[in-house]
């Protein structure tokens, strides 16, 4: 072995490197490189680069430095890779050979970036960006833009990792591989689809993945794509489209005969039909499915299949068929010895020998989850048997098996679990008679549910605002449950009198004085939450105003586009073919003036369709569009407009991006028209939760006080705005001196 090795490192050296040219010494090395043999490469492309110095062939020689490093860099010699693309990086330099002075400072920036010096590989693809010609570099360039995207998701900044992908997608796309341009459009999708509040953007990055994809034909990740695809619209309530995707998957898996993605696919749609209660196609599905899974010996995927034709059968009230399916999914899991399974199967038949049978092998599951470590899956089979044994009245057993479930789902996180701990603890307790416990569990139910939903605040907003639609009715429900509390409380004390004697007497007077004491606070919460919620269905209003502004606009600005803009465009041909069949027409004046106006018409049209709704705002995020309104104004030459942004790398949600945007947007336009000002300073910043924003100009000022007790629409499309996203803002300005608006915008806690 010790001679083999030994072979092997002074082969390339027996080799005639003499007679080889320069660029056969760096394809040599390249093909030792792609043979998983280093040394050898290295040996080649330092021949090939000594070479190329003695022959002054200067490409050739950053050809093979650039080699060199990459050979360096497979091993992990990182120092020696950074010294080499130093020196190529130099040598590029003195030749203004931009291609591979761009690539030393990309594979540079790679080096760092593993090493973890972030700053040191930001420095170096800023340099690149600066130095890059976007038609003639794009390979280069987007592959630097998905590596600031890394460094950028490394470092927690979301928002940015996203503005850079679609800045190398758009690249990448245009480049003849299209491997690049996958790999950055998966990612983006997946950034997207954890990102709350963001499933539309990942469903576009999805579909645009999906078009590219089917263009290389990798049938394989086409298909997983489909089920993606198909899982983030289910989430948005669009069923129809996600089973047309999970169709096409499927027609897509049976052009290439694989059979356990088939039997995937038949299942979720078999389950996604029976969602929808169209229980005929869901079992026309799951029948196919389960024809391959026997086929595949697949005994657990049978198994769940047939319980849940099962169930389909029972929900049509076919009892006897479902538990014919229900007997062969026992009999299945039993095989492979999954005894949660086969407990979870045994409740479905509904009779108490089942039920009780059930409880055996949860108690069997319930040991396996301990012994493994299983903490969620302990607590998930613990609440099992909880439930069987509350429908079996053991109250009992089901508080000694809930008993260590709430620590455990609290150390886990698992929110879901705890809701359903305190549910079952609550149900149990009750069954016991012990009702204060049960009133204390059901109370931490209920907190846990509305802190759970409190998500979704505008669906609880439109629940509350219809169980109380006015003042009135608030006030009879809450006397409604006072009074009950009280008949409750009246009915335990009238009890406990007659149980108690007159030693549990004082007791119960004292119990009393606690429960009135209980009932004010109960009133005073109550009433805080009432004025809370019509706080909040003011706000809803609020932005659903705003909202059905944005909504307008959007619908103005495409109609514009796509209804006048086409308009002017084929206006604009036909003057086009009038002038090529009659040339000379040029020199008519009313003809030379109507094709002027036609043109500063077409871009009045694009610029209010722009203005209405910049598409560079949903595509780039708040920084760049901003920055493109700031260079616009600039262009114009109307006014000299100074862009400060600071830590905007936050990702800001949709309604708060446009409304800083439109909040920006209005005084611009204020200062344009009003304020005779020659410069503008526009800054924005995050710091400590808030975005701060300071629009400051040189013009002739007002008088602020007037100006807010009288405000314009404009002023007030910024007070609206400003309220909706809690805000405050103040205005410095007197005559003659300029003005400065101020806002404070809170922010919601970076996730870390």
């Amino acid at each position: 072995m010790l001679l083999f090795a030994l072979l092997l490192a002074v082969l390339p050296k027996l080799c005639p490197a003499q007679a080889l040219s320069t660029p056969e010494l760096i394809k040599k090395a390249k093909s030792y490189l792609e043979q998983d043999q280093p040394d050898s490469a290295q040996w080649f492309f330092n021949k090939a680069i000594q070479q190329a110095k003695l022959k002054r062939q200067h490409q050739l020689q950053l050809d093979a430095g650039l080699g060199l490093a990459e050979s360096c860099f497979y091993i992990g010699d990182y120092a020696r890779a950074k010294d080499q693309l130093e020196i190529s990086a130099n040598l590029a330099q003195s030749r203004a050979d931009r291609p591979h002075l761009l690539l030393a400072w990309l594979k540079h920036a790679e080096v760092h970036f593993i090493e973890g010096s972030w700053p040191e590989a930001e420095s170096l693809l800023a340099n690149l960006e600066k130095k890059a010609n976007p038609a003639q570099d794009q390979a280069t360039l987007a592959h630097a833009y998905n590596l600031w995207a890394k460094i950028s998701s490394q470092q927690g900044q979301l928002n940015q990792a996203n503005f850079y992908l679609k800045k190398g997608k758009n690249l990448a796309q245009q480049l003849p591989d299209k491997t690049l341009a996958i790999e950055l459009l998966t990612q983006l999708a997946t950034n997207y689809k954890n990102q709350d509040g963001a499933l539309v953007q990942a469903q576009v990055y999805l579909e645009e993945l999906i078009a590219l994809r089917a263009k290389t034909q990798d049938q394989h990740n086409l298909i997983g794509d489909h089920q993606e695809l198909a899982d983030l619209l289910q989430q948005t309530g669009d069923h129809p489209e996600a089973q047309a995707h999970r169709l096409k998957a499927l027609k897509l898996a049976e052009s290439i005969r694989d059979s356990l993605q088939q039997m995937e696919l038949l299942y979720s749609l078999g389950l996604a039909y029976r969602q929808q209660n169209q229980l005929q196609s869901s079992n026309a599905y799951l029948n196919r499915s389960l024809k391959l899974a026997l086929m595949k010996n697949n005994t657990f995927k049978a198994a769940e299949i047939q319980r849940c034709l099962g169930e389909n059968q029972a929900q049509i009230g076919k009892r006897a068929d479902a538990q014919q399916w229900y007997q062969k999914a026992q009999q299945g899991f039993s095989s492979i010895g999954n005894d949660l399974e086969v407990g979870r199967t045994l409740v479905l038949f509904q009779q108490v020998d089942s039920s009780r049978k059930a409880l055996t092998y949860f108690g069997k599951a319930l040991q396996s989850k301990i012994s493994n470590g299983e903490i969620l899956g302990e607590v998930e089979t613990r609440l099992d048997m909880a439930r069987i044994q509350i429908d079996l009245k053991d109250a009992a057993g089901a508080l000694r098996s809930l008993q260590p479930c709430a620590e455990q789902a609290q150390t886990a996180g698992s929110r879901e679990q705890l809701l359903a701990i305190w549910d079952n603890l609550a149900r149990a307790h009750a069954l016991q008679g012990n009702f204060n416990a049960a009133y204390t569990f059901a109370k931490r139910h209920q907190h846990l549910k509305d802190s759970i939903f409190n998500l979704e605040q505008t669906r609880i907003i439109s629940e509350m605002n219809a169980r109380f639609d006015n003042v009135a009715l608030r006030d009879s429900l809450q006397q409604t449950e006072i009074a009950r509390n009280r008949a409750e409380l009246r009915q335990k004390n009238l009890l406990n009198y007659l149980l108690g004697g007159a030693l549990l007497a004082g007791a119960l007077i004292a119990f009393l004085l606690f429960q009135n004491y209980r009932s004010s606070v109960e009133q005073r919460v109550q009433a805080e939450r009432m004025a809370a919620l019509e706080k909040q269905r003011e706000a809803e209003q609020l932005r659903s105003m705003i909202n059905g502004e944005e909504q307008e606009r959007k619908r103005i600005a495409q109609e514009l586009h796509d209804g006048l803009g086409t308009l002017l465009a084929t206006v604009k041909l036909q003057f086009n073919a009038v002038q090529n069949e009659r040339p000379d027409i040029d020199s008519v004046k009313a003809y030379q003036k109507a094709d002027s106006l036609l043109d500063e018409a077409c871009t009045e049209v694009r610029k209010i369709s722009y203005n209405l709704m910049p598409a560079i705002l949903q595509q780039y995020g708040l920084e760049y569009a901003l920055q493109d309104l700031c260079e616009g104004i600039n262009r114009s030459g109307r006014l000299e407009v100074s862009f400060i942004p600071y830590g905007l790398d936050y990702a800001f949600d949709d309604q708060t991006a446009i409304s800083v945007y439109r909040i920006v947007q209005e005084l611009v336009k204020n200062t344009l028209r009003h304020a005779e000002a020659r410069e503008l300073i526009v800054q924005l910043s995050v710091e400590d939760e808030a975005l701060n924003i300071v629009v400051e100009d040189d013009g002739q000022g007002f008088d602020p006080a007037e100006k807010l007790q009288n405000p314009g629409i404009g002023l007030q499309s910024i007070q609206s705005r400003l309220a909706l996203l809690g805000g405050k803002m103040e205005v410095e300005s007197s005559p003659q001196a300029g003005a400065t608006f101020t806002m404070d915008i809170p922010l919601e806690p970076k996730n870390d």
